[in-house]
């Protein structure tokens, strides 16, 4: 695919910047502190003696100033540090209160020491440098009473509501396709949602399947950080081109913390919606959401270990009203049509219509509405119908908790361990709920991570990090019973369809149940080495994602009736199965390497260059080996003449030209009066090469076609078909699967080309995104500043379905000029799109594994 989009967009942004909200660049988890030591005349005092001291924590680290003057801690862990500049005859000098932000650069610019003996101090309480000015990375740091007093985000609202306050951010709203921590899902510069990179302390969290994140941090109060990271990012980026979220766990201190917080929103508070007054109710449906939780962190040897754990429950108790503007038989329009139709064909479909339609399913007291009546073929007697609504129970169990231990060895090294558990169980959401039926969302996600960093002298360290996360999500089983779970997927009843958008179909949606666990496991290596006005780093990632899912539409068949009539008298258009095995495996392995440099060229000039290399393989090929093992086994689905080329997915070579250059600069003019502020403006600006892996929907999507499965779209009697497609009195699948697959059978040997393919190009590959940016910032007061911005994105190979054998004879009608030379259309009399009822006719897909 070699789609092309180019965006391009001016951002003029006013920004008033808190302390809690600072521009910063990427270190991923952990932060640094920069500055250069100055006489009083401005020549640089090498040999200083400097010393960074945790203020929470009390962990100290030494270093000196080089022959430029210049001094850096490199991956320090965040929080607020004290730092103390010492050298011979001068006096020592104390800057307090220094906020270090994960991926921030806590830059405090020329210190000046002034003459003296080493024992007389001059302390300064800092101010966090509301402009960053030695990089061209933008990035946004949310902490303190921002994510304790920010409204939108208490109560497990989302973390992601804060992303909507950055400039060049934007809600995707029902153009989102992916997980949400809050927010509605979020584009950053033009790009697509689903170009965003997720991450909890520098760790993978993102869901391969859909995308977004896997595991949901949604308290604020086990979150000390909240870091997104906009454009430009550093080499130690990598994997998408949107944006990078980073949410960083708390820690614990040398003084004992914690907190205690309860919610409750109840119905009694609330107004009734014009939707549910016009349904018929007096009062809302019952809703009673309770959130609550704890905190506790502390020393457990002081200045050496600590600790920080959370938990945190939400019990929602609420009842949902589900109503439809469709029609079906109301109880007397039912008791009609089995008069009309006592024996036959007709008698099955309207015993299926009367015991699994909407007054068939009797969970939530189903209520009708605006009734009236519709004739229908073969019964002389019109048939009551009406709307229908129901209110069943829709509560939300969620249990969350988090556990840190820190740990300080010597000088040299320091340990950390992450534990985050996160549970949540939606009970009845909607399938079709107004014709009774609806399905549970179980999701189990853990996330474990180790690190260990380790100081090889004031001026190299090393970090290293293993973690591994599980997600495991369901989409089936109900309290009213009637939908299965993905251990008993073979048991669901078929899904009824009426194209008639006016009357109501039933049954199982045909993409459910449903599931998937995705299973990462990654390592990581960080090193920064500090050699003169060079800041080198480099490292490496290797990640392992193992994702088992079930899913597969129409595994358990559909009947698609053009009117309600036809569906009385049971003449089906089409009906439609799958053959093949609902459980699909898919392995990936992952490799990213980075190196960078962040040259000071000068007091007020830094250029931050940088190159990485990214690797995902090639999951796709899996489908390929999964269709030889099923076409050269005891049961083939294709013609076993053809070759394996066509009858199997193609292989997809993977892609090894993943080198993504960066470059760019930070310059703070020193010149300019009040226009530039004498350091208070910036003038930043940059370009990146990156790429997005494909996530698994697109594999997924493929597998549910042929020639990896084999769709069957059967013509039913309404339009000559066999008169084994008529609808049984119980549409389950076992009873559909035993009535069409020997239909199937009967049509002899079959070519997948046949039929509706999915398949990816031969040349798939992750797409391709060069972005850039040029800027400017200016200090305006010490809490705001004026930034003005444009960003540009040139992105290829972007991923998209395209419907390759469409329908072409209006289009040859009306623009004969467009239609190439030697493709004609087929007459009207056999014109059929069986794609589009396999994959458009139903009532759409539940969230989970939607069709791309």
């Amino acid at each position: 695919m070699n789609h092309k989009l180019r965006a391009k967009l001016i951002l003029v942004a006013t920004c008033l910047m808190f302390l809690s909200c600072i521009p910063s660049f990427g270190q991923v988890l952990k932060g640094s502190i920069s500055g250069t030591v100055v006489d009083q005349q401005g020549a640089v005092v090498t040999g200083a003696q400097v010393k960074a001291t945790g203020v929470q924590t009390g962990s100290v680290q030494t270093t000196t100033s080089d022959n430029s003057g210049s001094f850096r801690f490199n991956l320090i862990q965040v929080g607020d540090y004290k730092v103390e500049i010492s050298a011979q005859n001068f006096k020592t000098s104390v800057q307090n209160d220094i906020l270090v932000a994960a991926g921030r650069d806590s830059g405090l610019g020329s210190i000046k020491l002034t003459v003296g003996e080493a024992s007389s101090t001059i302390e300064v309480t800092a101010e966090a440098p509301l402009i960053e000015s030695t990089q061209a990375q933008v990035t946004n740091t949310f902490s303190g009473t921002v994510l304790t007093n920010f409204a939108g985000i208490q109560e497990n609202q989302g973390l992601d509501n804060l992303a909507l306050f950055v400039p060049g951010v934007a809600s995707t709203r029902d153009q989102n396709f992916s997980n949400t921590n809050g927010g509605g899902g979020f584009s950053v510069n033009g790009l697509r949602g689903r170009n965003n990179d997720q991450e909890i302390d520098g760790q993978n969290n993102n869901d391969n399947s859909v995308a977004g994140p896997a595991l949901f941090v949604a308290d604020p109060e086990f979150v000390s950080q909240y870091v997104i990271v906009t454009n430009n990012f550093g080499p130690e980026y990598g994997r998408n081109a949107g944006s990078v979220v980073n949410l960083i766990t708390k820690s614990g201190t040398n003084a004992w913390h914690g907190s205690i917080y309860e919610n409750e929103n109840n119905r009694i508070l609330n107004s009734m919606t014009s939707s549910q007054k016009a349904n018929g109710l007096t009062e809302p449906p019952r809703s009673n959401d309770e959130f609550g939780g704890f905190t506790i962190g502390g020393p457990m040897v002081k200045n050496r270990a600590f600790f920080f754990g959370g938990f945190d429950q939400e019990i929602l108790t609420a009842s949902t009203q589900y109503s439809s503007g469709s029609l079906t038989p109301t109880p007397a329009g039912l008791a009609t049509l089995a008069g009309c139709f006592p024996t036959g064909p007709a008698a099955n479909a309207v015993s299926a219509l009367t015991k699994f339609g909407p007054f068939g399913v009797s969970a939530g007291n189903p209520v009708s509405g605006n009734i009236t009546t519709t004739p229908v073929d073969n019964c002389p007697n019109p048939i009551e119908v009406g709307t229908v609504s129901r209110v069943l129970p829709t509560p939300f169990h969620g249990f969350n908790f988090v556990t840190k231990e820190d740990i300080t060895l010597g000088s040299k090294d320091s340990l950390s361990a992450r534990y985050i558990f996160n549970r949540g169980n939606n009970f009845n959401a909607n399938d079709n709920g107004a014709a009774g039926y609806v399905f549970n969302i179980p999701a189990l996600s853990q996330a474990i991570l180790l690190s260990e960093t380790h100081n090889f002298s004031s001026r190299m360290v090393n970090e290293v990090r293993v973690s591994f996360n599980r997600l495991n999500v369901e989409f089936g089983g109900s309290s009213i019973g009637n939908e299965p779970t993905t251990g008993n997927i073979f048991t669901a009843l078929s899904d009824v369809i009426i194209q008639d958008p006016n009357f109501l179909g039933f049954g199982v949606n045909a993409g459910l149940p449903q599931g998937r666990v995705v299973n990462t496991w990654q390592a990581q290596d960080n090193w920064n080495y500090a050699l003169g006005k060079h800041t080198l780093k480099a490292g490496v990632n290797f990640t392992y994602q193992q994702s088992p899912s079930i899913f597969l539409p129409f595994v358990n068949g559909g009947y698609v009736f053009n009117s309600f009539s036809d569906l009385v008298n049971n003449n089906p258009l089409v009906d439609i199965i799958t053959q093949g095995n609902p459980e699909l495996g898919l392995k990936e392995y992952d490799t990213f390497f980075y190196f960078g440099d962040d040259w000071k060229v000068s007091r007020n000039l830094t250029l931050n260059l940088g190159v990485t290399y990214s690797y995902y393989g090639s999951p796709y090929n899996q489908l390929h080996d999964l269709g030889v093992s099923q076409q050269t086994g005891p049961n083939p689905f294709w013609d076993t003449t053809l070759p394996l080329s066509i009858t199997t997915p193609p292989t997809v070579a993977a892609f090894k030209k993943g080198i993504g250059p960066s470059i760019g600069f930070a310059y703070s003019p020193q010149w300019g009066g009040f226009m530039t502020g004498n350091g208070k403006t910036v003038i930043r600006g940059g370009y990146r090469l990156s790429y997005d892996p494909a996530f698994y929907n697109i594999i997924s999507n493929n597998y549910g076609g042929a020639p990896s499965t084999n769709q069957a779209v059967i013509f039913g009697t309404a339009i000559g078909g066999d008169p084994g497609t008529v609808m049984p009195a119980v549409p389950s699948s076992p009873n559909t699967r035993a009535a069409l697959i020997p239909l199937i059978s009967s049509l002899g040997p079959l070519d997948p080309r046949e039929l509706g393919e999915a398949q990816v190009s031969s040349n798939f590959r992750p797409d391709q995104v060069s972005s850039w940016s040029l800027g400017f910032e200016r200090e305006i007061t010490k809490n705001s500043a004026l930034e003005v911005r444009y960003i540009g994105n040139h992105a290829t190979d972007l991923f998209q379905s395209v419907n390759a054998n469409p329908f072409i004879g209006d289009l040859a009608t009306q623009f004969p000029n467009l239609i190439p030379a030697g493709v004609t259309p087929c007459p009207a009399s056999q014109a059929f799109d069986a794609g589009n009822q396999g994959f458009a006719i139903g009532r759409g897909w539940p969230p989970g594994l939607i069709p791309e």
